[in-house]
């Protein structure tokens, strides 16, 4: 009886895992998109709608703007009582706020005295999120995504002329002079740029080399030919190879190395960077040794070169 509970929990422990490295990707890589959308959401796009909002609701010359919209900030509907001076809240609370004459007039001379090219809502007695309402409502948030993209473009644009790169250099100088910033400025950088840079590297092929020494192979990358002076001196077929660090592959090692001692894999460049990113864990199936996540069992050599003992 033991030894069949045993068995079902290990089918049912089997069929658990099954299901979860089948979800866990399609998760994961959702979890990926609706954090970056989120962080440009948040980071970009509301920003630059509550920059849209606020030079709209917050100054005369845009206000004709809003009167074309078909906004009045000195309607009724967009009235703070309790911004109100306590006069007039004693007046529109006898005659009312809305039907009495005498009060509008109190409240339009109020307006006059305490306007200003710059427009303080509350001190104009204007609800402000009453406002932004019906601005939100005019003005679609789709806008600030669309700025964002235009505002890409123009700092695109910008950085490419000779003052742009100029800028941009003395930019990069004052981040390398700061104390904590340029130990993360320059990381951040090298990620971004090997992901979206315009300007690839092109990868010849994946092979495997022998580094750091003998015995020990490391992934790499043919990228060229190696110099013209290490290639005579070794009378050899050298070429250059980049071998990336894990987990972070836009960093690492480039040698020359005679194209005798490298070993050209069948791997793409992609799938050479998910095993490094992953150290060796994300390999090909066609590359697999055995079953997928199963280590064959290691140990120690004897000095006279005897067979491998199995580990502990």
């Amino acid at each position: 009886m033991k030894t069949r509970r045993r068995t079902k929990r290990s089918a049912l422990a089997a069929l658990f895992l099954r299901g979860l490295v089948t979800l866990l990707p399609v998760v994961l890589t959702g979890f990926a998109f609706v954090t970056v959308f989120q962080f440009a959401s948040n980071s970009v796009t509301k920003p630059i709608n509550a920059t849209i909002y606020w030079s709209l609701e917050g100054n005369a010359l845009v206000w004709r703007a809003l009167d074309r919209l078909g906004i009045d900030p000195y309607s009724s509907e967009f009235l703070d009582p309790a911004a109100l001076p306590l006069d007039l809240q004693t007046v529109g609370a006898r005659t009312g706020y809305v039907r009495s004459q005498n009060f509008s007039n109190q409240l339009a001379l109020l307006r006059v005295e305490r306007e200003g090219f710059l427009r303080d809502l509350p001190e104009l007695c204007i609800d402000s999120a009453k406002l932004r309402e019906a601005v939100q409502a005019k003005v679609h948030p789709l806008v600030g995504a669309l700025l964002s993209v235009l505002l890409v473009l123009l700092v695109g644009w910008t950085l490419s002329g000779f003052f742009g790169r100029s800028l941009i250099a003395g930019f990069e100088r004052l981040m390398g002079a700061l104390p904590i910033v340029r130990s993360v400025y320059p990381c951040a950088k090298q990620l971004v740029e090997f992901f979206l840079s315009d300007s690839e590297i092109e990868f010849e092929s994946v092979v495997a080399v022998p580094y750091p020494r003998k015995g020990l192979w490391s992934l790499g990358f043919v990228t060229n030919t190696a110099l013209r002076t290490l290639t005579e001196r070794e009378e050899g077929n050298l070429v250059c190879v980049f071998v990336p660090s894990s987990p972070m592959p836009m960093t690492g090692y480039t040698i020359m190395i005679p194209a005798d001692d490298l070993v050209p894999l069948s791997l793409s460049v992609d799938e050479a960077l998910r095993i490094t990113v992953s150290g060796g864990v994300l390999i090909p199936p066609r590359e697999q040794v055995g079953r997928p996540g199963e280590v064959p069992a290691f140990g120690s050599k004897e000095a006279d070169g005897g067979d491998i003992e199995e580990a502990a």
